[in-house]
C-alpha cells in the first residue's frame, strides 16, 4: 500500500473513533477537539475513545455477513440469491468469486475493515502509553495506565486473532509503525495468530499484575456493562484458547497445534476449573432500539418469514437450519435433503425424533419451504428453523444483548484439547458435564419476551453420555453437535466454520479461509485470487473433504436414536405456540428473496 493510502486508512480509523465518541445516541460525551491533557491523562475519556475500537471489532464479529461462514459450515441453508447466500450454501461446493463485481465478496470486506480499524485504534493507545510514557488516572486519583493498556492489548489481540482466523493473510502493523517511513507487508495467518496470542498474554499479564484499585474493563461499546479485573482475565484466556485452537485450516495442521496451551487457557477461561471469577457469559447490552449497537448476525439468523397463520409451524426460517444440525442429533437423518421431498413451496420430508430434547426444544418443524427454490437445488431444502434465539424478528430491542462467549463454548474447548492430547476419559467427563450431557449453557441475558411464546427454555441439557473409550470420530461427532446446537450465534462469526475445518469436517471444496478483499488487492496492484470448489479440493484454502461430516456418523458407528417418551421437557405444541405475524412482517423490510 502506498503512503497516501495508508495515511487515509489510519486517518479514517481515527476519525471514526472520534465520531463514535461524539454520538449522543450512545450516551457518550462529545469530545470533538479534546484537549491534549483530557485525552492523554483522563481515564474516562480514554475509555470512551478506546470503546470506538471495540465498537469496530464487535460489530464486525456480529455483522449480518456472519451468516456466510455458517452457510459454508452447513449450519444454515439457502437457495436465496440475496447477498449470494445460494453460492455459499451450494452443493457440491463451488469456487467463490473475489471480483469487484461479485456482491458476495462483500462478506470478505465486511470483516476486514472492522478488524483492521480496531488494530489501528489499539496501536494509538499502545504507542501513547508504551512509547510516549502517557500516564492515566481515574476520577479519584488511581493510576489506571496499565488497566487501559491491558484493554488496548486485548483489543489488538482479538482484532489480530480474528484477521488470522478468517483470512489467509493481512497486514501486521504495531505501535512502532511510522506512516510515511515504513512499508506494511502482508503476514500469514500463522504470524497474525502468533501476534494475537502475544497480545492476549500481555493483556493477561498486565491485569494479573495490576496492583491497587481502579482496574475495570469498561471500554466495550455499551458503557452500562463493565467487568472486574478477574473477569477480564477470564475473558482474555477464553479468547486465547479459541484463537489458538482455530488457527489450523486442516486436521494435519491441528495435529501441530499447542493443545497443552489451549487447555491451559481454557482451564483459566470463562467457567473453567481455574477461572478467576464466576462469570458465565461475556456479552454487551444493546444500545438504543434502532440498531445503534446490536447483533445483526442474530437478527438475520433468527428471522422467520412466510407465515400462513399465527402458529409458529406455519412459518419458514429466512435462513433455515441445515440438515447437518438435525443429523447431529439424529444420526440416521439424511445428510442431503431428499430431492423428491422438495415440492415447490412444500418441504415434505417427515419430522425427526431424538432423545435429545433440544431438537424439539430449540427447532421448529415446518413444511413451509419459504424462500427455498427446488429448481436451484432441491437438496438444499430443510424442514427446520431455529427458534432458540427468536426475538420477534427484532434483535434490536433494548432488552437484548450482543453475545460473544459462553461458559459452554469454553468447556467444549477444554474437551477438544483433552481429546487432542489423547486424554479420552477426561474429554468424556468434560463433555458429560457440558450441555451435551447434564450441564447447560449460560446465555446470561433474557431475550425479548416474544421468544417465550415460542420456546419454553433456551438452556436445555442434551442428555448424551460418553464413556471415554470411543474413537476419535465419535468424539468429533459429539463436539460437532455441540458447536452446531449450543455455540451457534452465541459465539460470534465463524465459530462452527473454525471448528469444522480443523477436523477436516467441511465438505469437499468448501473454502477454509477468506482471501484478502478485492478492493485491497487492487489498491496494492496484487493479482486477485480466490478459494474453493471441488476441483480444487485439498489445495490451500479449500477443504479436502477427507473427513466430511456427511460420513462422520458412519465412521463413528452411531446407531439410530429414538424418541424417549418420558422426557421431562415439554415445548408448547405447534398449535399453541403463537407469534405476532403482523409484527414479523413489519420487520422484513431489510431482507427479501431474489430470483436473480
Amino acid at each position: 500500500m502506498n503512503t497516501k493510502n495508508l495515511t487515509k486508512l489510519f486517518s479514517a480509523a481515527f476519525l471514526s473513533l472520534l465520531v463514535f465518541a461524539s454520538c449522543a445516541d450512545l450516551g457518550v460525551e462529545n469530545l470533538n477537539e479534546p484537549t491534549k491533557e483530557a485525552v492523554e491523562g483522563n481515564a474516562e475519556n480514554q475509555a470512551k475513545l478506546l470503546a470506538g475500537g471495540f465498537y469496530d471489532l464487535t460489530t464486525a464479529i456480529h455483522s449480518s455477513y456472519a451468516t456466510h461462514p455458517d452457510l459454508l459450515a452447513d449450519q444454515i441453508t439457502s437457495t436465496n440469491n440475496v447477498r449470494n447466500f445460494w453460492d455459499f450454501a451450494q452443493e457440491p461446493k463451488i469456487r467463490l468469486s473475489n471480483s469487484a463485481t461479485y456482491s458476495g465478496a462483500n462478506s470478505y470486506a465486511a470483516f476486514y475493515g472492522g478488524f483492521n480499524s480496531a488494530v489501528s485504534t489499539s496501536n494509538l493507545f499502545i504507542n501513547n502509553i508504551v512509547n510516549n510514557g502517557i500516564e492515566i488516572s481515574d476520577a479519584v486519583g488511581n493510576d489506571v495506565t496499565e488497566s487501559i493498556l491491558a484493554q488496548a492489548y486485548l483489543l489488538r489481540g482479538l482484532a489480530r486473532g480474528y484477521l488470522g482466523l478468517m483470512y489467509d493473510q493481512a497486514f501486521l502493523i504495531d505501535e512502532n509503525f511510522v506512516i510515511g517511513e515504513d512499508t506494511p507487508t502482508f503476514a500469514s495467518y500463522n504470524a497474525l495468530i502468533d501476534a494475537s496470542i502475544s497480545d492476549l498474554d500481555q493483556a493477561i499479564s498486565l491485569a494479573t499484575n495490576f496492583a491497587g484499585d481502579g482496574f475495570v474493563f469498561n471500554t466495550m461499546p455499551n458503557p452500562a456493562n463493565t467487568w472486574s479485573q478477574d473477569e477480564f482475565i477470564d475473558i482474555a484466556n477464553s479468547y486465547a484458547a479459541k484463537i489458538l485452537a482455530g488457527e489450523a485450516r486442516t486436521a494435519a495442521e491441528a495435529a501441530n497445534t499447542d493443545w497443552t496451551a489451549v487447555l491451559n487457557y481454557a482451564n483459566n477461561g470463562i467457567g473453567g476449573p481455574d477461572a478467576n471469577s464466576s462469570l458465565g457469559s461475556f456479552y454487551n447490552d444493546n444500545i438504543g432500539s434502532a440498531g445503534e449497537f446490536a447483533s445483526y448476525y442474530n437478527d438475520w439468523s433468527n428471522f422467520i418469514v412466510s407465515c400462513a397463520t399465527s402458529a409458529i409451524n406455519s412459518c419458514s426460517g429466512y435462513l433455515p437450519t441445515d440438515v447437518k444440525v438435525v443429523h447431529s442429533m439424529v444420526p440416521d437423518y439424511p445428510t442431503t435433503y431428499p430431492a423428491d421431498s422438495a415440492q415447490g413451496t412444500v418441504a415434505a420430508y417427515d419430522t425427526a425424533f431424538s432423545a435429545d430434547p433440544r431438537l424439539e426444544g430449540y427447532y421448529i418443524y415446518t413444511r413451509n419451504g419459504g424462500f427455498l427454490n427446488s429448481s436451484r437445488n432441491a437438496n438444499l431444502y430443510s424442514n427446520y428453523f431455529s427458534a432458540r434465539l427468536y426475538s420477534g424478528n427484532d434483535w434490536w430491542v433494548a432488552t437484548n444483548s450482543v453475545p460473544f462467549f459462553t461458559d459452554n463454548e469454553n468447556t467444549l474447548l477444554i474437551a477438544e484439547a483433552q481429546l487432542m492430547l489423547g486424554q479420552g476419559p477426561q474429554a468424556a467427563l468434560t463433555l458429560n458435564g457440558s450441555a451435551s450431557g447434564t450441564g447447560t449453557t449460560t446465555i446470561g441475558f433474557e431475550l425479548n419476551s416474544e421468544a417465550t411464546n415460542v420456546i419454553e427454555d433456551g438452556t436445555l441439557s442434551g442428555g448424551h453420555t460418553m464413556l471415554g473409550t470411543e474413537g476419535d470420530a465419535a468424539f468429533q461427532f459429539a463436539l460437532m453437535r455441540e458447536y452446531a446446537v449450543e455455540v451457534a450465534t452465541l459465539g460470534g462469526v465463524g465459530s462452527n466454520w473454525f471448528f469444522m475445518r480443523r477436523h477436516d469436517l467441511l465438505q469437499e471444496g468448501t473454502i477454509t479461509m477468506f482471501p484478502v478483499p478485492v478492493g485491497e488487492l487492487e489498491i496494492l496492484g496484487i493479482t486477485v485470487y480466490q478459494f474453493g470448489g471441488v476441483d480444487a479440493a485439498g489445495d490451500v484454502g479449500t477443504a479436502s473433504g477427507d473427513n466430511s461430516w456427511t460420513n462422520l456418523a458412519t465412521a463413528a458407528g452411531l446407531k439410530t436414536r429414538t424418541k424417549v417418551a418420558s422426557m421431562s421437557f415439554e415445548r408448547p405444541s405447534t398449535n399453541d405456540a403463537k407469534i405476532d405475524v403482523d409484527a414479523a412482517k413489519a420487520n422484513f423490510s431489510s431482507k427479501g428473496a431474489s430470483n436473480n
